[in-house]
């Protein structure tokens, strides 16, 4: 143990853990034995050990010819699986929420007026909850009196829809083409 710093011993197994979970993908035992200054030969003993450790832990420690990493314990692959499974499924929108969502999605860009304008009610509370859930963004400013902000859907709400651009929801261009007909009407009558 000649040029070993004894302190780099202490609690070394949880040290050798903390590096292994900030460390990613995995950490090569090469990298260990350097910044320890413990030789190869004196560290994979240790790393065994510790191996044997977590063994009845949820986290097990898989060793191979020159890397070390962090693995999930199979034993509870099946709860790990059913979780992330779970947190996949999409939260349900209300009904407020959802229509919301449809007048920004087959409008876009549009103002808060003009949204609430369509629906009747005040959408303060729905859009700064969308907002939060990265649902709609600001994409702009309307010239016009007031330089309103324009909103539009973000491809987070497109994917829990399962879809990647906005012309792939449902009668996309028929509305669409609707939708501009009716806005070149209401300009007309308001010239």
């Amino acid at each position: 143990m000649n040029n070993i710093d004894l302190s780099l011993y202490e609690n070394l197994k949880e040290k050798i853990e903390a590096i292994l979970f900030i460390g990613g993908e995995d950490v090569k035992i090469k990298d260990l034995s350097k910044f320890f200054k413990i030789p190869i030969d004196k560290l994979i003993p240790i790393i065994y050990e510790l191996k044997g450790e977590r063994k009845s832990s949820g986290i097990n420690i898989e060793i191979t010819d020159t890397h070390i990493y962090l693995v999930s314990n199979p034993k509870y692959g099946g709860v790990v699986n059913n979780f992330f499974e779970q947190e996949k499924k999409p939260k349900k929108l209300s009904g407020a929420t959802l229509e919301t969502l449809s007048i920004i999605a087959y409008n876009q860009p549009i103002t808060k007026s003009e949204i609430e304008s369509i629906r009747g009610v005040n959408v303060d509370s729905i859009i700064g909850n969308l907002e939060s859930r990265n649902f709609v963004r600001i994409c702009g400013k309307k010239e016009t009196v007031g330089r309103p902000n324009l909103y539009e859907v973000t491809e987070k709400f497109l994917g829990y829809l399962g879809i990647d651009y906005v012309n792939e929801l449902p009668n996309y261009q028929e509305i669409k083409e609707q939708l501009e007909k009716l806005h070149y009407i209401e300009n007309k009558k308001s010239e």
